[in-house]
């Protein structure tokens, strides 16, 4: 099973008791749209980099947790942005899809929640809340980057992955490293789509985990 089988299968599993069915029917769509390339990320930094000894069942979950986390709360970023509150005909829709991001991120987090990432991960959903809110804020004139919520939930994926009973996470790390490694082509180039969207953001994407960041 190639890594983004792997890290669909563990996010599918991880929401197969949601009900009523529509619901779980909304999750699994998004689980099943674009490449997890966060997730694959995950695994990568684990089994790649960190060589980790955990077994792959546990490197899956952790895999799944980020990228549920990131699809939920992508999802709400897109319903926030969009207003789609304003359009009556779209309510139920939308209700169902605000849902639907609420129990991803939530089962997304219980993956991680006895993880050495968990503190990553309440951090990274916290900013998000403060992110949107500054954007919604028509009196806040604070400039709002467009990549933050890619940015933060890459540096999750990172934690999430390479931190292991066995391991720490130095405090600092390049992402850049990530591509130095003997890894398929194909989860190369979904890295590297991602350190590069970052980047419009930010020249330098350096991981940052000591007390002074």
């Amino acid at each position: 099973m190639d890594v983004v089988s792997r890290v669909r299968v563990a996010s599918c599993r991880a929401v197969e008791d949601v009900e009523p069915i529509r619901l779980r029917e909304i999750i699994t769509n998004q689980i099943e749209g674009d490449a997890p390339a966060f997730g694959l990320a995950t695994i990568v930094v684990s089994e790649e980099v960190g060589r980790t000894s955990e077994e792959p069942a546990i490197v899956d979950n952790k895999a799944a947790g980020v990228q549920l986390i990131y699809e939920g709360l992508r999802l709400t970023q897109d319903l926030v942005r969009g207003n789609r509150w304003k359009h009556n005909e779209q309510k139920l829709n939308t209700d169902m899809d605000l849902l639907a991001a609420d129990v991803m991120v939530a089962k997304g987090f219980h993956l991680l929640s006895h993880t050495k990432a968990a503190h990553k991960a309440v951090e990274t959903i916290r900013t998000f809340g403060i992110t949107e809110t500054k954007w919604s804020d028509k009196n806040d004139t604070t400039s709002v980057q467009h990549m933050s919520l890619e940015r933060d939930i890459f540096e999750l994926a990172i934690i999430a992955g390479f931190v292991s009973p066995d391991l720490e996470m130095p405090s600092e790390f390049d992402t850049k490293q990530l591509l130095n490694f003997d890894i398929s082509k194909k989860s190369k180039g979904y890295i590297l789509e991602l350190i590069r969207a970052i980047q419009k953001e930010e020249e330098d994407f350096l991981l940052v985990t000591s007390s002074e960041k």
